[in-house]
């Protein structure tokens, strides 16, 4: 017998009298990211450095890296072990990091699927069958049995107005200052240049010469205007994944296969194929047999793990005695051997790696004066439609849920290209919708 579909279920449900009470969970999150600001919200520090700091880029130019979890951060391993996805063991589950460590700022997590379950008056919520309607808020799910519906996501993106700008160095401007001296030699010092920039009192004429050299070689910048370059990527683990806690939802799902890969370490990939990330790599079982510890095709993440007391920490792979002759084992390299360390210019370029990883999108775009655009808008539609089941207010808790993945990460990367710094806006608006009664 075929499946009812979506008309005939809700046709039953009504005549039922059942799953008629409709719930709406609003979103709100904004704020401003800079660039090389690596902290965010409840950032905690050891031995001197922030948890999400990225540890295999070259942060010589000004880089805008920040991310926010939908729901929440999925935790999966980092470099202190090798570990084999198809097979999963207890080892496999002693050493898992929340993969929020390394991606720059932390916007937080949204918790878009946390939607409170109403309680009888006097009693706790999860314990009754059904409420009266009538005196159940809208944002509060009326039963523990219902559907979580949609889930409609809002992100738009703006350049402030007070962006500052790196100006050029008195070496840059010096051979300017001096042709549009009369003896060729410009009576401005190195001096005057930092007193102009600090606001200091400087002489009519050379605080005007300083600003035609400036004029002048600001002409000479192909963009004129700093060349604002960002790119959004929405991305979630191709399997189910866990967070560790304690709960028959992680349970359940470990029966189905999770993936407890860290796009910390394999998101992107390289120029060598094999992945890469903010903390490292992932070694290739058909690519580096002649560096496996253990003389197997197991691959294993190399680079940084994050260390809550010592900080962040090169990695450290198990190596057979019989092994050391095979090379770098230690699991402390950042990048694969022939590759450097990411540029800004190659997180705007870089492919994803889509074996692993489910791309909803993957947009560049550009802003500012140039580009004549001073914002991005986007707009992420998640229709579920999915039974639940459960009294507490994450719904993920709820056994029907264990098929799916749901932990949807957004990643921000941005530039300008050269030194100027990069200042983003954000404003994040979403809904999430149950049926329930």
């Amino acid at each position: 017998m075929a499946p009812f579909n979506t008309n005939q279920v809700k046709y039953i449900q009504a005549v039922a009298g059942r799953q008629q009470h409709t719930t709406l969970k609003a979103i709100n999150k904004n704020g401003v990211l800079k660039s090389d600001d690596f902290a965010g919200e409840n950032a905690h520090v050891a031995g001197g450095v922030v948890v999400y700091t990225p540890r295999t880029f070259s942060l010589s130019n000004p880089l805008l890296l920040a991310q926010f979890a939908l729901h929440e951060f999925p935790w999966a391993w980092d470099s202190r072990g090798i570990h084999n996805n198809d097979i999963l063991e207890a080892a496999d589950f002693t050493n898992l990091i929340s993969t929020d460590v390394g991606f720059g700022y932390s916007i937080g997590e949204l918790k878009a699927l946390d939607v409170p379950l109403e309680s009888e008056r006097g009693g706790t919520a999860g314990y009754h069958d059904r409420p009266d309607d009538e005196w159940i808020s809208s944002t509060k799910r009326a039963t523990p049995d219902g559907y979580l519906k949609s889930l409609n996501l809002k992100l738009r993106l703006t350049l402030p107005s007070n962006i500052p700008v790196a100006h050029p160095s008195f070496t840059d401007i010096q051979a300017i200052l001096n042709e549009g001296a009369a003896d060729g030699s410009s009576d401005v010092s190195a001096n005057n240049y930092s007193e102009f920039w600090n606001g200091q009192s400087l002489s009519g004429s050379k605080a005007q010469a300083i600003r035609a050299a400036l004029d002048v070689y600001q002409r000479s910048h192909p963009m004129q205007t700093p060349h604002y370059e960002f790119r959004l990527i929405m991305f979630r683990n191709r399997l189910n994944t866990i967070v560790n806690r304690a709960g028959s939802n992680n349970l359940d799902a470990l029966r189905n296969g999770v993936s407890l890969l860290n796009p910390g370490y394999d998101l992107f990939m390289g120029q060598t194929g094999r992945p890469r990330g903010p903390l490292g790599y992932r070694t290739s079982s058909k690519l580096d047999k002649n560096m496996d510890p253990n003389g197997a095709p197991a691959p294993y993440y190399s680079g940084d793990y994050w260390d809550g007391t010592n900080g962040f920490t090169p990695g450290t792979i198990p190596q057979h005695s019989m092994d050391s002759g095979h090379g770098d084992t230690t699991g402390s390299s950042k990048f694969p051997l022939g590759e450097a360390a990411l540029t800004h210019r190659d997180l705007m370029t870089m492919p994803l790696n889509k074996n692993d990883y489910v791309v909803m999108r993957d947009v560049r775009f550009f802003l500012g004066q140039a580009q004549g655009k001073s914002h991005y808008e986007d707009v992420f539609d998640f229709d579920f439609n999915d039974p639940i089941n459960t009294g507490d207010t994450d719904l993920l808790s709820s056994d029907t849920l264990v098929d799916k993945n749901y932990r949807w990460q957004c990643v921000i990367i941005g530039t300008s290209n050269g030194k100027d710094p990069v200042h983003l806006n954000y404003e994040i608006r979403g809904t999430t919708a149950c049926q329930s009664g």
